[in-house]
């Protein structure tokens, strides 16, 4: 049987295999709590705003959508980052590398592949004053959120913002 400490320690490991420089990764995980990662050969990644992630939940706190989140996403990794979309929040899902050659998924804005993405150290599993922190944490090496799910989970989110019910509450 595998410890959650083993399987935070093999993420890290596979995560950092995206870093332009992994020792310098490795430092600013231990130092800021987020490093810079590059999206691309082992992962997409694909944004989402607040508002969206909390409509389709039903809940208006990332503390509170760990648990709906983890079943929406059947277990998938998504970190939350109060700075995304100019200080409203958004989740960033991690999807698998074939996604990025696919449609866009309507609701969300995929992140460029290659580009710099700030990720939060696999042990960042609670709110953080700054910076990005995993919602849903990463259960090994991998193991990645299943497309559809999130194309369902924004769809729905923006169905729910688009109703006039969905408006008043948001």
């Amino acid at each position: 049987m595998t410890s959650r400490a083993e399987l935070l320690l093999a993420s890290g490991h596979w995560l950092l295999s995206a870093a332009p420089l992994r020792p310098q990764a490795k430092v600013e995980w231990r130092e800021n709590g987020a490093a810079w990662l590059r999206p691309g050969a082992l992962f997409a990644a694909a944004v989402i705003r607040a508002a969206v992630v909390h409509a389709a939940i039903g809940l208006n706190r990332p503390e509170v959508c760990a648990a709906p989140l983890a079943d929406a996403l059947e277990g998938g990794p998504m970190f939350y980052d109060a700075e995304g979309f100019g200080r409203e929040g958004s989740y960033t899902a991690l999807l698998p590398a074939r996604v990025a050659q696919l449609p866009p998924m309507p609701g969300t804005v995929a992140h460029p592949q290659r580009g710099l993405l700030l990720v939060p150290a696999p042990d960042v599993i609670e709110r953080v004053e700054t910076g990005p922190w995993w919602v849903t944490p990463l259960d090994g090496p991998g193991l990645l959120c299943p497309p559809d799910r999130i194309a369902a989970l924004a769809s729905s989110g923006r169905d729910v913002l688009r109703s006039p019910e969905g408006r008043r509450d948001a």
